[in-house]
């Protein structure tokens, strides 16, 4: 589990960092762009060695959490879905994952596993077009 919380139930703790600073060092910013919960990353360890990205993260009863003004709906199937106050971008590079790769779009994770376009502010209460 990914998040900026250093509660016990993130396993990488993230921060943010203002960069180009005159004296070459990066410093700590105290408004962070990334959620205390962000996502949860769930590998297969036998083939065909899937990967999956949950947004949101879970608390120490294995519940989803997700803060106050986060985005929530319910999906046709009647189950519920919803994005991180700030969301969970990832972007797969046009060439794969090669030197001469170049950068893809980016695209919004749901706490579902779902993939969306980007929203039109990051925090903006509208989910983007299901991809």
């Amino acid at each position: 589990q990914v998040g900026r919380s250093t509660e016990s139930p993130i396993d990488f703790v993230v921060t943010d960092t203002i960069s180009g600073s005159p004296n070459n060092d990066e410093t700590q910013i105290t408004q962070s762009t990334i959620s205390r919960f962000a996502c949860r990353i769930v590998c297969d360890r036998s083939p065909p060695y899937t990967a999956r990205i949950f947004a949101a993260g879970f608390d120490s009863s294995k519940n989803i959490f997700l803060g106050e003004k986060a985005a929530k709906w319910k999906n046709p199937d009647g189950h519920m879905d919803g994005l991180t106050t700030n969301g969970v971008l990832v972007m797969h590079p046009k060439g794969g994952f090669t030197e001469e790769s170049k950068p893809g779009v980016w695209r919004e994770i749901s706490v579902g596993g779902d993939v969306y376009t980007l929203r039109e502010t990051r925090s903006a209460q509208q989910r983007g077009k299901l991809v």
